[in-house]
């Protein structure tokens, strides 16, 4: 099969490799569509460990099913979205259902080879069907973007009634948005520095905040007061990745409120205040993380992506082929996403 191999931080080429083997309890599925985006650059470059080289990147994964014995799995011919978090099945964490803070956890795309490829091999348990009409290059965006927003709007204890502020609007900030709306938020107010990234949250915010030119404290100050809570949200969502961001959300969250970090920030962060005991333990915050997804997060975010609750044509982007993404990468390193995800047609 032709598969884009990485063999070493930053260097990534085509090759011709054998069709992996399946393993007891794993699938063969051809891979229809993959996608690209900031992630890949940050893995590409080495940011996170790949388990040595080569390795197959690219996480997000719409296939068919070749091969699955599983009497309960899809069967041959399927469409399928791919969950490609793969905790080990056996520790506390997994007994949970919180397999994406398995000690022991794998990830396709990252230290098991994933979606860059014409075939991949995934657990049964990792495959959830889908209809056999969905646009393929929407669905991608299933098997990431969604079930990562709906875990933090699991976690954050959103419901109805909340009032809730995203800072960051790009693809996963977008999502939040929506995901925080399906699951009873109120008020709902975006935060970029981008005037594009802001317009396209309007459908499902009520309120949006250019902060290009405030400080954190001012944003804020600000967001709270779009939001017509002096004292702060319920919860301050932070996706943006960036400290400026992360100060200006640990500020917002009112007495009792929620700080959901979400962002990775490369390299030492630290958060600052003008007087740590007023400012942050007097008001009780919440300070939480999030990371990746579980399998319950699939389910429910299928659902309200099929039913429509949740709109992810907005985070589509160009449709390129596996020989194009370093170039695509090099593009994205440069010059950022623009709150898209570029489609990888393994096809092309």
């Amino acid at each position: 099969m032709q598969a884009l191999v990485m063999l070493g931080p930053n260097q990534l080429e085509m090759a011709d490799i054998p069709v992996p083997v399946v393993e007891p309890g794993w699938a063969l599925l051809r891979v229809i569509v993959s996608s690209a985006g900031l992630f890949h650059t940050q893995m590409a470059a080495g940011m996170l460990d790949a388990g040595g080289f080569p390795r197959i990147l690219g996480h997000e994964i719409v296939a068919e099913v070749v091969e699955a014995a599983s009497p309960a799995s899809p069967p041959p011919g399927s469409l399928v979205v791919v969950d490609a978090v793969i905790g080990c099945g056996v520790c506390e964490w997994c007994i949970r259902g919180e397999d994406s803070i398995c000690p022991w956890m794998r990830h396709l795309g990252i230290d098991l080879d994933g979606g860059f490829a014409e075939y991949v091999v995934a657990p049964e348990a990792n495959i959830f069907p889908l209809p056999s009409d969905v646009d393929v290059n929407e669905a991608v965006m299933l098997s990431s973007a969604v079930p990562v927003a709906v875990h933090a709007v699991r976690r954050s204890g959103v419901t109805s009634g909340s009032r809730v502020a995203v800072s960051g609007i790009g693809s996963i900030g977008l999502t939040v948005c929506q995901v925080a709306r399906a699951f009873g938020a109120t008020t709902i107010v975006a935060a970029d520095v981008e005037d594009e990234h802001l317009d396209a949250s309007l459908p499902w915010v009520d309120a949006t905040l250019n902060t290009r030119d405030l400080d954190p404290a001012d944003v804020s100050k600000r967001l709270a007061e779009l939001a017509g809570c002096d004292h702060g949200v319920d919860v301050a969502f932070e996706t943006a990745g960036h400290p400026s961001s992360l100060d200006a959300m640990v500020r917002l969250p009112r007495p009792g409120g929620t700080a959901m970090l979400m962002g990775i920030c490369d390299g030492p962060t630290a958060i600052s205040f003008d007087s740590y005991l007023r400012d942050f333990v007097r008001r009780e915050v919440k300070l939480m993380t999030t990371f990746g997804y579980t399998r319950q997060e699939f389910l429910i975010g299928n659902a309200l992506y099929l039913n429509g609750r949740v709109d992810v044509s907005r985070l589509v982007g160009d449709t390129i082929e596996l020989q194009a993404i370093p170039e695509v990468l090099a593009h994205i390193t440069e010059h950022g996403t623009q709150g898209k995800r570029y489609v990888v047609d393994v096809s092309m």
